[in-house]
């Protein structure tokens, strides 16, 4: 059994979902502690999550906690999902670099940095109270830019930060199936940074399948393979990397009145709060699966079933490099296959990367550096050399309008 879980930004009306995969997966907690910004989200989030344990009849009590110390103190888990300015805030990391001839998003680029510029405040603080009360706990993080937050509290803190996406989880499994494999019985050669990843080989048995997977991948139709990618670089790409290689296109897009993901997201939230407000709910309603996370069910409950267990297992996670791609810094946030047991977190050693990626991944990687060091040392320039440095930021004049707004749109704490 374990004792205690907390979540931070646990007002999430997607919180549900992670107690729903635990009850599904029978994993024992005696506290549930959800961490939230006082006021009516929280409650409401607690309350529904409070009846669908009632009506599960497991014995997870589900606590609402608006301080931080107490709601971290004595948790053999945290999880970060925290989403600092809410959903409207992820409206703004999509839709404001289009503004400024730039792709949009929460992930990747301009976006990513000024999520990171606001979230990481946050985050170290958080951190200080968590080294403060419970510096063993081991704390898996959900939050955007990933990699950023992950690089930043294993650099800059003696925590034990891992990051997750269920990206590669969806790959590994959709490749086993066409080999006709169970996924545990297939090795998956990964090199990624949090959501651009490829997979470059494939072992069953210790003998490479990447030939006939490449066969096999050609044959299908599933829309999570970008076939061009793929018969250009004979590797498989994660679909986000797609962004990066369109570039022109994805703006295009973006510029020409399509709708956001973070726009979808907020309206969908506000019903489902709607929902969850109503004291005879006690089951998940369809509005909150339609959003179909899969991280909880893919990736944070395999997870925790291998810290539980003792291990050793391997699972595709984003932990600092130590050595793992020969060609990145050791302290960078990198997402590879990781050995994971109770007692500690060993990326396998991967060496150098393809020199058609080379290229991209450090550029990120120094992006990723000079925002973290914004951050820490309150700074404007290192804020617009983390942009200017970026690849998917194709001008420094533009880049510099893009960061004097933000700077007092989110009244960042930049000078």
């Amino acid at each position: 059994m374990i004792d205690r879980i907390t979540v931070l930004g646990g007002s999430s009306v997607y919180t549900p979902e992670f107690l729903v995969a635990l009850l599904s997966h029978n994993i024992v907690v005696k506290e549930l502690v959800l961490l939230g910004l006082p006021g009516q989200k929280l409650d409401i989030v607690c309350r529904f999550c409070q009846r669908l344990v009632k009506r599960s009849g497991h014995i997870t009590e589900v606590i609402a906690e608006t301080d931080p110390e107490k709601a971290m103190a004595g948790a053999s888990y945290i999880i970060n999902q925290i989403r600092v300015g809410g959903m409207k805030a992820r409206i703004r990391d999509e839709r404001g670099p289009t503004q400024f001839d730039m792709v949009g998003s929460e992930r990747l680029g301009a976006g990513a940095i000024t999520n990171a510029l606001r979230t990481l405040p946050v985050v170290f603080n958080l951190a200080h109270c968590v080294d403060a009360v419970n510096p063993k706990a081991k704390i898996i993080n959900l939050s955007n830019p990933v990699g950023i937050l992950v690089e930043a509290l294993n650099r800059y803190t003696s925590l034990n930060v891992v990051g997750v996406s269920d990206l590669p989880g969806m790959y590994v499994e959709k490749i086993a199936s066409l080999l006709g494999r169970n996924p545990d019985a297939i090795e998956v050669n990964y090199l990624g940074i949090y959501d651009l990843g490829w997979i470059q080989d494939v072992k069953v048995g210790g003998l490479s399948r990447m030939s006939q997977l490449l066969e096999l991948v050609e044959k299908s139709e599933d829309d999570l393979f970008d076939h061009s990618l793929i018969r250009m670089f004979r590797m498989i790409p994660v679909r986000v990397l797609g962004v990066y290689y369109r570039r022109h296109e994805v703006l295009r897009r973006q510029q020409t009145g399509s709708r956001f993901r973070g726009e979808v997201l907020y309206d969908a939230e506000q019903r489902i709060l709607k929902m969850y407000a109503r004291p005879g709910l006690n089951k998940m309603p369809d509005l909150t699966r339609q959003r179909n996370a899969l991280w909880y069910d893919n990736t944070i409950i395999p997870l925790l079933q291998k810290y539980e267990s003792g291990g050793p297992a391997e699972a595709i996670l984003c932990v600092p490099n130590k050595g793992s791609i020969t060609d990145l810094p050791e302290y960078s946030a990198v997402e590879v296959p990781v050995c994971v047991s109770a007692k500690s977190t060993k990326p396998r050693k991967m060496g150098m990367l393809p020199r058609f990626i080379s290229g991209l991944y450090n550029s990120i990687k120094e992006s990723d550096r000079l925002v973290i060091e914004a951050v820490r040392h309150k700074s404007r320039d290192l804020a617009l050399q983390s942009l200017a440095v970026n690849p998917f930021v194709p001008s420094i004049v533009r880049a510099t309008e893009y960061l004097d707004k933000v700077i007092r749109q989110e009244k960042l704490d930049l000078f």
